[in-house]
């Protein structure tokens, strides 16, 4: 399916008018969630390994009601997303569930029902009590950070125990994660991570 979500509206051509746009659109659409809560049809087809839970992610997205033909939350009008992490900075149940289905460069649109998304009171003024919501999520880019937040934890003669491919592979996601926070402009945030790196090497030294 060539549409895209940023115009829902152009869907509507298709529906019966037995079926609401959201259930038509459904009956296309994969169940990621085993429940038929998160629903997805993948737009554009990413590259490489799947989201891990621990990761943080940079993603451009828009939430649409049924209804509606502007998006009612989106970070697309930001010149550079905020990087997120999954489990913290998500609050989303589907998103989360979603981005966790995807890999690097995927554009994908999801129907999440109210358990995954606003729940039985929505979130007034915006959304309506039980109300299943459409979001188009491309996944930019994401960072896997589990493995060198658990190494920075331990102590140094803990971290001399690991093969040197593990903490050249820490130092390394530190170091992305410093050039995305100095592209940020967060210097403070971006220094304190380049300080992890510089502390990795000169332990195994």
């Amino acid at each position: 399916d060539g549409g895209s979500a940023r115009n829902p509206g152009a869907l509507q051509r298709d529906v019966a008018p037995s079926q609401s746009l959201y259930q038509r659109l459904s009956q296309r659409m994969l169940d990621i969630s085993g429940d038929r809560g998160v629903l997805k049809d993948v737009i554009r087809e990413g590259t490489g390994e799947l989201v891990t839970p621990d990761a943080s992610v940079l993603v451009k997205y828009s939430g649409y009601l049924e209804h509606m033909d502007k998006p009612f939350d989106s970070n697309c009008f930001r010149k550079t997303p905020r990087l997120m992490k999954l489990g913290e900075d998500i609050t989303l149940w589907g998103m989360e569930l979603g981005l966790l289905s995807m890999r690097r460069g995927e554009l994908a649109r999801f129907l999440f029902k109210p358990t995954y998304a606003y729940g039985t009171l929505g979130c007034p003024p915006l959304i309506p009590p039980n109300t299943t919501v459409l979001f188009e999520i491309e996944l930019l880019d994401f960072l896997d950070s589990a493995e060198s937040d658990k190494f920075c934890a331990l102590s140094v003669d803990q971290q001399d125990q690991f093969p040197l491919e593990k903490v050249l592979k820490v130092a390394a996601t530190e170091r992305e994660f410093g050039n995305y926070l100095f592209r940020q402009n967060r210097f403070y945030d971006a220094k304190m991570r380049y300080k992890r790196v510089r502390m990795i090497c000169c332990n195994q030294l």
